[in-house]
């Protein structure tokens, strides 16, 4: 059965997807354990939410790529709210753009350590205290670049890719349990994204200039759709694009 107040854990909460998710979420009354390498936003945005909202937050710093840290993390979550029933594992990132010969070390195993395998450990951690609950909802954060792979981005492509075959077999896996699997995958989306892949703030913004581009916010509207729909609905797979954007990479894109 659905809870009255659901918990929601969500990494990578500290900025775009995640924050927005943190903040729609907890203004439809979820309980929130906060996860992110930067604590110092995370307890910020902690404070507000549960102000504004009345909600219980608990926050905690967490790399995804270490195994320590995401299990310290989530049994500290379960030890402060009692349970988790959603889970968005959000956390990711591209790290420059390269030909496939050319990525460096660092590049390449940022990408794929934090969008692969942190992934893996945020769910494996966190899934038996969703199955325990005995509701619940586990989002993956794809992209289009799950969809179709792009000069220079070949490694983050590969990466998303392997969010797509992840979100597959959970679902299949879980088939039976009540808990759903959805994977949102969003395309240009105007966040911290591009200033950390580029590490150039003038050459991030002017990758949307002349497009109405999604929004933090935009996203987190998908997961509480898929989350308020009736349990027997799931929502497999979404991809959500701006109306500026026709094609999963930029081949088709509207610029005003």
């Amino acid at each position: 059965m659905r809870p009255d107040s659901p918990v929601a854990l969500i990494t990578g909460a500290s900025s775009g997807f995640g924050e927005a998710t943190a903040r729609l979420l907890a203004a439809k009354g979820y309980q929130l354990a906060l996860g992110a390498r930067r604590l110092d936003r995370l307890q910020k945005l902690s404070a507000e939410l549960s102000e504004k909202h009345g909600i219980k937050v608990f926050c905690g710093s967490v790399d995804t790529r270490e195994t320590a840290s995401v299990q310290d993390f989530v049994d500290s979550a379960v030890a402060h709210h009692g349970a988790i029933h959603v889970v968005v594992a959000n956390a990711g990132l591209a790290s420059g753009l390269h030909k496939v010969w050319e990525i460096p070390d660092e590049d390449m195993e940022a990408m794929l350590r934090t969008n692969v395998e942190g992934v893996v450990k945020t769910i494996r951690s966190a899934l038996p205290h969703v199955r325990r609950a005995g509701w619940g909802h586990i989002f993956f954060i794809g992209s289009t670049a799950g969809h179709q792979s792009y000069e220079g981005g070949g490694v983050y492509s590969a990466s998303k890719h392997g969010i797509k075959a992840l979100s597959h077999a959970l679902r299949l896996e879980l088939c039976g349990d009540p808990i759903r699997v959805t994977s949102v995958d969003p395309g240009m989306a105007e966040t911290e994204f591009a200033l950390v892949r580029f590490r150039d703030p003038a050459r991030a913004k002017a990758l949307y200039d002349g497009i109405d581009a999604l929004s933090g916010a935009d996203v987190a509207e998908c997961i509480r759709w898929c989350l308020e729909l009736p349990d027997h609905v799931n929502i497999d797979e979404m991809i959500v694009k701006c109306r500026d954007q026709a094609s999963h990479t930029m081949a088709k894109v509207h610029k005003h």
